[in-house]
Parts: C-alpha cells; structure tokens; sequence
C-alpha cells in the first residue's frame, strides 16, 4: 500500500475485533514511531505497551469512560520525554554538524546548549515535545492502515492519573492514548474542508 491510499483509508476506529495483534505487528508500528522525524533529532517519543485488561480499564476510567480503549486488544500510551531536551541537545546538534546539515556555527544559535535544566525549564518543551510525539503516532496510525489495523488517536483523557495510574516519571508527558487492533467497523469519511479554506495565504 502506498502512502496516499494509507492517509485515504485511514479512519478513527473505535470498534476492534477481539482478535490479538501479532508481536511482528506491534514491532512494525514502533519502528515506523521510531523513523519519524523530530527537532534538532531529539526523539523524545516514548510509548508504554499495555496488554493488560486491568490497566486498560483504570486507564479508560481516566479518559471519561471511552470503553473502545479497553476494548482494543493493545493501548499505546504515548508520551513525551522531557529528559531529552536536557541531556541531548549538544550530541544531537553536533550530529547534524557531521551530516552537514548545519556549520559549526550551529552551536551559537543555542547559547545554554551545556547549561544545566532544571525541572521548571523542562516544562517550557512539553509543547515543542508533544508536537514531535504528535508526528510518530501519525507514522503509527498510517502504518496500522498498511497492515490492516485500526487506530484512533485519544486526548480526551485526564494525562495526570493517567501518568499515576502507570507509575511514570515526571520527565514523561502524556500526550494521547492510541488502542490498536483490526477494525470491526469501516466508517465513511467525515466531512474535510476543501483545499481553498485551508491555503490561507500564496506568496508567488
């Protein structure tokens, strides 16, 4: 399947056949998450695999009760990890400097490149590091489509019980939930905007 027919036959599922996800699936949908691209490369993706009826259903009980989350035979949380803005930047910088993606100069656009970050400044990442995160589950979500799964992206969710009912560090942001499975439904496609309302501007 090319990527167009992937994006036009993408749809939100949220009926899933009872039937497991196979191993070498699940393996394909993190590895696409994995290729995404990211700023300054930091990857701060991080996904908590649950296979657990139990978990799933604390899980849905912090996400105002949306059963088809337990439902799916596999629940990605999928967060982000602030860590890596504060031990990373200096490596991955000088990674893009060897590939000649910037000179050496690179350096001086980020002055406090080797300042320590305390957990106050990490804080002001989380929207740059969710929009990152954002980019690996739409890898996800069209790779699912390849292999005929259903996904359904999730944020109508309480993200702070969600991290305490997991145990996760504070340096993991939660950012959506996305259950996996093959679909038990084929929805039409909802209602998009036309290509004219969404060009707001052409500079020629």
């Amino acid at each position: 399947m090319d990527v167009k027919t992937a994006i036009l036959e993408r749809r939100s599922i949220r009926k899933f056949k009872s039937d497991p996800v196979p191993d070498d699936m699940l393996q394909e949908l993190l590895e696409a998450a994995r290729l995404a691209p990211s700023g300054t490369n930091h990857q701060p993706w991080r996904f908590i695999i649950v296979k657990n009826q139990n978990v799933k259903e604390k899980i849905q009980a912090a996400a105002f009760n949306q059963t088809f989350l337990s439902e799916a035979p596999i629940l990605l949380v999928c967060c982000a990890d602030l860590s890596t803005y504060a031990n990373n930047t200096r490596k991955r910088l000088q990674e893009l400097i060897d590939s000649g993606v910037f000179g050496p100069e690179a350096f001086n656009n980020y002055p406090d490149v080797d300042k320590p970050i305390d957990a106050n400044t990490l804080k002001a990442f989380v929207p740059h590091a969710m929009l990152n995160v954002a980019l690996a589950i739409e890898h996800i979500a069209l790779r699912a489509v390849s292999l005929g799964l259903g996904t359904c992206w999730v944020q109508l969710m309480k993200a702070k019980k969600i991290a305490e009912i997991l145990e996760l560090p504070n340096n993991l942001v939660v950012t959506a939930l996305l259950p996996v499975g093959f679909p038990n439904q084929s929805p039409a496609l909802r209602p998009r905007v036309n290509v004219e309302e969404i060009v707001y501007k052409v500079f020629e």
